[in-house]
């Protein structure tokens, strides 16, 4: 049976977008969604926009998976 190594972690990932940008401007990850969000608005006030342009932040949740050595 497998074992997955690294149970149940998980990675979260932070997006920070501007009004008039397909794209995010910051996208940051961490292994706690608390900090994925501070990460995100560290590397946000780096660039020195104003706040008032932000149009969106979004933080969603990849799960870890088997490593190749695991599956092997």
């Amino acid at each position: 049976m497998l074992k997955n190594s690294i149970g149940d972690k998980t990675e979260f990932v932070t997006e920070i977008y501007v009004d008039g940008e397909e794209d995010a401007v910051v996208a940051v990850t961490s292994t706690r969604e608390i900090d994925a969000v501070d990460d995100a608005m560290y590397e946000f006030k780096k660039l020195d926009i104003d706040s008032c342009w932000i149009s969106r932040i979004e933080t969603w949740s990849i799960p870890q998976h088997y490593t190749a050595n695991e599956l092997a």
